[in-house]
C-alpha cells in the first residue's frame, strides 16, 4: 500500500495545505467558524495509461484533531478535538418488569461492544479526466459531517485494489500517476456576530 500522511488549515492567506497562497491555489473562507466535509472525492492523474483495474480503492482517514474556530470571538479562537467513532450498542427496550427490578443494569443488556472504534470503508478513486464529474465522489463515508480542517489525515491506496500483483500494481502507480486530486464539497457556518 501507499501510505500519504497529510495536514489541512483553513487560515486567510494560505492554501489548503497551510502553504502560501498561490495562483491556482484553493483555499476555505477562514471567517466561517466550521467548515464540514459534504461529499469526498479523490482522482489519480495518469493512472488511466497505467494498466492497472478499473476500480481502484482509497481510504482517507482523519486521524489528527478536528480544527474549527469558535463561533463567538472576534479573534478567531481556534479550537481542536479528538473525534473517536465508536459502536454504541442498541439499547435494549425496557419493560414494566425490568423497571420494578432495583438490580438491573442498562449494560447488561447491551448486544455487542460498547465503545470499540468504528473503521474506515474504502469508496473508489478515479483516473483524472481532467472535468469534475460529481457522480465521482461519494457521500456514503465516516467522513460526512467531519472537519476539513485536521492536524493529521492518511490517504492509503492499497496495491491490492489495483493488481493481484500488489509490487507490480505499485510500480506501474509509480511510473504513471503524476498527481493526486482530493475534492471536498463542503458546508459550512459562520459565526454569531
Amino acid at each position: 500500500a501507499i501510505v500519504i500522511p497529510f495536514s489541512t488549515r483553513i487560515n486567510f492567506g494560505s492554501n489548503f495545505f497551510g502553504r502560501e497562497l498561490a495562483t491556482g491555489d484553493s483555499a476555505y473562507n477562514s471567517t466561517n467558524f466550521a467548515t464540514k466535509i459534504r461529499s469526498v472525492g479523490v482522482w489519480f492523474e495518469g493512472y488511466e495509461n497505467a494498466g492497472l483495474a478499473d476500480d481502484p480503492q482509497v481510504y482517507l482517514v482523519p486521524v489528527g484533531q478536528d480544527i474549527l474556530r469558535s463561533p463567538t470571538g472576534l479573534a478567531g479562537e481556534i479550537r481542536s478535538f479528538t473525534l473517536l467513532d465508536q459502536v454504541l450498542p442498541v439499547p435494549f427496550p425496557v419493560g414494566p418488569t425490568i423497571q420494578n427490578d432495583p438490580d438491573w443494569l442498562p449494560s447488561d443488556q447491551l448486544t455487542g461492544s460498547f465503545g470499540n472504534i468504528r473503521r474506515y470503508s474504502s469508496f473508489k478513486a478515479f483516473p483524472d479526466s481532467g472535468d469534475f464529474e460529481p457522480d465521482e465522489t461519494t457521500t456514503n463515508s465516516r467522513l460526512i459531517g467531519r472537519s476539513v480542517w485536521n492536524t493529521r489525515w492518511v490517504l492509503i491506496i492499497p496495491a491490492g485494489t489495483m493488481l493481484n500483483d500488489r509490487d507490480e500494481a505499485l510500480r506501474r502507480f509509480k511510473e504513471n500517476v503524476t498527481d493526486i486530486l482530493i475534492f471536498f464539497q463542503t458546508y459550512a457556518y459562520s459565526g454569531n456576530k
